[in-house]
């Protein structure tokens, strides 16, 4: 599900609580809430104008993408939701950036003399673990392998063609469900850049259509012009006929 609204907001970390109650409504401010009180919300990736996170939901793992840029609020999250402007997924990962986005642990430091450091990029924050991720997540079981080829097979035929992929199973942990989570980012960013390109096609066809119509109104106006020209010569030669007229008129003796 994508959304876009305008906001007047400069940075994502300004949206507090009573501004997203106030766009999103009562109930699905409550249920967004409700999953950010739970610490069921995970950023993976965040700045003052964007962020990637995923929120453990009832029925599975779901991604978000929210941007805010140039004055518009664009949000996408993988859930099945109709929820408007948007879900609650994103109403909890609003409410998590809005108190814990200044305070988000920062990576590794690198070091300058060690040339194998990667560079720091402050957009990045560390990811935070969910409050029921165990330790020993790394390690694979033969129960979650099953279960993730199975959602692999059926989430197979709609990467890139759908942005809500089957739902992930509850029982599913450890590394198979970052497995899952990587899946659906990817789609999520393959379907969003999908949707830019169509809404971009789409508004060249708009302009390309507001040329037309606009160059065939000139063309009616250029017209019309003509026909009052020729209309004002014949008026002119009328005027002339009727001076020259009265001028006879006048001369003559009584």
């Amino acid at each position: 599900m994508r959304n876009r609204i305008s906001c007047s907001a400069q940075e994502l970390s300004q949206l507090d609580a009573d501004m997203l109650q106030s766009v999103v409504g009562g109930t699905v401010f409550e249920e967004g809430h409700q999953y950010f009180s739970a610490q069921r919300v995970k950023i993976l990736e965040a700045d003052q104008t964007q962020i990637m996170a995923e929120v453990n939901g009832v029925y599975g793992m779901y991604t978000q993408i929210i941007k805010l840029r140039a004055g518009t609020l664009s949000t996408r999250c993988s859930c099945p939701s109709n929820e408007q402007p948007f879900c609650r997924h994103c109403v909890a990962v609003l409410l998590h950036q809005f108190h814990n986005g200044s305070s988000l642990k920062p990576g590794p430091k690198e070091d300058p003399k060690d040339p194998a450091s990667p560079p720091s990029d402050p957009r990045i924050r560390t990811a935070e673990p969910y409050a029921d991720e165990s330790e020993g997540a790394g390690d694979l079981n033969f129960w979650e392998a099953i279960l993730f080829i199975d959602w692999v097979q059926k989430a197979a035929g709609l990467l890139g063609k759908e942005a809500t992929l089957p739902p992930v199973p509850g029982s599913m942990g450890g590394v198979a469900r970052e497995w899952v989570g990587m899946v659906e980012r990817l789609n999520s960013q393959c379907m969003e850049g999908e949707e830019d390109r169509i809404d971009a096609l789409r508004s060249l066809q708009s302009a390309e259509g507001m040329i037309d119509r606009l160059t065939k109104e000139l063309e009616a106006l250029k017209m019309e012009s003509e026909v009052a020209q020729q209309n004002c010569r014949v008026l002119e030669k009328k005027v002339k006929q009727l001076q020259d007229a009265l001028a006879e008129i006048t001369e003559t003796p009584s």
